[in-house]
This record gives structure tokens, C-alpha cells and sequence, in this order.
């Protein structure tokens, strides 16, 4: 998480083209996590929405020891999609030779495009799912709560990434989140005296870039982790702190400004692998230099085109990608001879499915093809389908 990893060819210019990006789709993200948030009241509502356990899979390990209970909000809980950096965190633990034991009360993802819980459409479901995340899950609220959970599951790991819902859509006061932080800590050890502790650091994101004020609270809360892990630590019941943020670039690393893409899940991970590693001699620090993946939905569309009843006009329909929000359309004209594939400036969104192509010339042969997008990534394309035009 300290290092910074391979940058490949055309990554300067991807962050500069996706910064305008970013900002707008920080509105949408606002509008998600604020409703998620204020969802997140009492234990008896949550569970009365909980929703079914995500099935196992073929392929799927179970672990034995040690039981480990990652706590956090949209950050580490992904969305459709999304491999998580709690996978990337396990399947380095098991690459180390250790077996660890996911537990909590989650076992899904959040559904990015229709705002709602229970989704299963992880990249690869072949790891243990168990966590206690939410979007809009914050520190002040999961005080109450950890203790109770701590005694069900009986993690001997506590990893938390908490705090910045609690900040930037509540607005709690520096002093009222290092109370919290004391008696989160506090209240799972009354559960289970001898648990080790990983706290998170808040990671950078799209908010901190744009607020001065912003910025300095989570550095602020950021370094109030680091000084109550240092005070509260106790040979029965050590706390380390993982510099998950360290090497996240917002344009680079997260898909919307606030939530990590392949490459920033890896970064995260690897800040909490690291503390395992040096503080409890679990498992190995995460390799570098890191790996730079692909990033945006790995689902390809499955497009069809078919000739509307209006001249010059032809009907798209297709097959929605997990975690999908925008699909841009290419089209070239084949009977002009075109040979590269021109873009529309402005992607459509899932409810736009199906979608009328027009201002088509009559008679001429068109190939279409649509890119899958989530945020400002844009991954999978579709298969290239043609038309006449009516």
C-alpha cells in the first residue's frame, strides 16, 4: 500500500480525460450513499431487510483458522461488479498459505444500479463472502452493535475501514469520532477481550480534492486512528493500523470518485495485508510492484439491432452488465466504407434499453457495438452487430 505500482501507457491521460468525469458522477454517488446512509438506523430495521445470503458456488474454499471479520461501508463492501478488497485480501492470504475464516452477518454486494442490497454478481464469487459492510454504514452507529456481533461470530481479527460516512453525511465532530472510535474498540473487546484490531485510515477521495475543510477532517480523524491505536494497544489485545490509502490515485484507482476499481481494491488490500504482516506475522506483505488490471465491467453486452419502422432510424437493445451505469455507442457506416468505428459523445443509461438509432441514411449498412462503463471506467464491449437502415 506504501508503494507505488507499475503505471501503464496511457494512465496520465486516462486521469486528465476521466477528472470531469469524476466530479459528475460524484453527484450520483452523493445521491446513493445519503440514501444508504440514512437507511442505516436501528439493528431491528436492519435485519428486517436483510437480504438472502449470496448461494456457494463450484470452486467456492471454506477456511478454518483464523476467523477474521472485515467491518466497513461502500468502500470495502463493493458493488455489482466488483471483485472487493476483501477478495483481493484473501486470496493474497491464501496465496501465503493461510486459511483464514471470513465471518459476519453480509455476504453481498450493493446494487449500484438499482440501489439495493443483495446483489451476487461479484467478478469472481469464489471466495469467502462473509463481512460485516454496508453502504452508509458508519462508526457511530456499528458503536452499538460490534459487541453483539463480536460475540456471535467470534472473529480473532478485527479489520475496520469506518469513517467516512460519518464525516461527510453526518458531520460529527473530531471529538465525537475519537469517542466513537474508543468505544468501538472498547465494545468489541467487552465481547472478546484477547481480539486483534486492524483500523483503516480513511482513503483519499474525489470530496477531499474539492473541499479544503473536508480534506483537513479526515486528516484530522486520520490521524486520531493512528495516536488512539498507539494509546489503546495492549499486549492482550493489540491494535495496528493499516495505510490503506497509501499510492490511491482518485482518477486512477476509484470508479467514482469515492469507491475503488480493480487497481484501487489492490491498494487497499495490500495496506491491510502489510499490517497483518508486520504486526501479527500473518501471512506476507503484499507483493509489488502491483499489478495494473483492466479496469470498468468485465461482463460483455450481448447487442442486437434491429430496422425500426421509421426510415432512418434502427432499434438497440441488449443485455445489462453487472454494475453497468452507462453504455456508450459506436456505430460506422459500412456502405460508405468506413473503417473506424465513431463514438457517441454521450452514454446511455440501463433505462434507455432498448434505444432508437436515428438520422441513418436509408438504405445503408450499419455495424454497431456498445462499451460498458461504471463511473468513469468503461470496460467490456459488446459483439459488433449490423443493420440496413430502413
Amino acid at each position: 500500500m506504501r508503494r507505488s505500482g507499475l503505471i501503464r501507457p496511457g494512465v496520465a491521460r486516462r486521469g486528465r480525460r476521466h477528472a470531469a468525469a469524476l466530479a459528475v458522477v460524484t453527484v450520483v454517488v452523493a445521491t446513493v450513499q445519503v440514501t444508504a446512509a440514512a437507511a442505516g438506523g436501528s439493528a431491528a430495521s436492519a435485519a428486517a431487510a436483510q437480504p438472502a445470503p449470496c448461494p456457494a458456488v463450484t470452486g467456492q474454499p471454506s477456511g478454518g483458522s483464523p476467523r477474521i471479520m472485515i467491518v466497513g461501508d461502500s468502500i470495502t463492501q463493493g458493488s455489482s461488479g466488483d471483485y472487493t478488497w476483501q477478495y483481493r485480501l484473501y486470496k493474497h492470504l491464501r496465496a501465503d498459505g493461510v486459511s483464514p475464516q471470513m465471518v459476519g452477518p453480509d455476504s453481498w454486494l450493493f446494487n449500484n444500479v438499482t440501489n439495493v442490497e443483495g446483489d451476487c454478481s461479484y467478478a469472481d464469487p469464489r471466495f469467502e463472502r462473509a463481512n460485516d459492510t454496508r453502504w452508509g454504514m458508519t462508526l457511530f452507529r456499528e458503536r452499538g452493535v460490534i459487541r453483539a456481533k463480536v460475540a456471535r461470530y467470534r472473529p480473532s481479527y478485527l479489520l475496520v475501514l469506518l469513517g467516512l460516512d460519518d464525516i461527510f453525511w453526518f458531520g460529527k465532530s473530531q471529538s465525537d469520532m475519537a469517542a466513537n472510535l474508543r468505544g468501538f474498540i472498547t465494545a468489541a473487546r467487552a465481547a472478546r477481550p484477547r481480539i486483534r484490531i486492524v483500523l483503516g485510515l480513511v482513503p483519499p477521495d474525489i470530496h477531499q480534492q474539492t473541499s479544503h475543510a473536508f480534506h483537513a477532517s479526515i486528516a484530522t480523524y486520520n490521524y486520531t486512528i493512528s495516536t488512539t491505536a498507539a494509546r489503546l494497544s495492549t499486549a492482550k489485545s493489540p491494535i495496528a493500523v493499516a495505510h490503506d490509502g497509501a499510492g490511491i490515485h482518485v482518477a486512477a484507482d476509484l470508479w467514482d470518485g469515492t469507491h475503488p476499481n480493480a487497481n484501487g481494491e489492490i491498494k487497499i488490500a495490500a495496506g491491510f495485508a502489510d499490517a497483518l504482516a508486520s504486526r501479527f506475522h500473518l501471512g506476507r506483505a503484499y507483493p509489488t510492484p502491483f499489478p495494473v488490471l483492466p479496469t470498468g465491467p468485465l461482463t460483455h453486452p450481448r447487442l442486437a439491432v434491429t430496422p425500426s419502422s421509421a426510415a432512418g432510424q434502427a432499434m438497440l437493445s441488449w443485455t445489462l452488465a453487472p454494475g453497468a451505469n452507462g453504455y456508450f455507442v459506436y456505430l460506422r457506416d459500412v456502405t460508405r466504407g468506413d473503417t473506424a468505428f465513431t463514438k457517441l459523445p454521450v452514454p446511455l443509461s440501463p433505462s434507455q434499453n432498448p434505444w432508437t438509432a436515428g438520422l441513418l441514411i436509408s438504405g445503408d449498412n450499419y455495424a454497431f457495438k456498445l462499451q460498458a462503463c461504471k463511473g468513469a471506467d468503461c470496460g467490456a464491449f459488446s459483439n459488433v452487430a449490423t443493420v440496413t437502415a430502413p
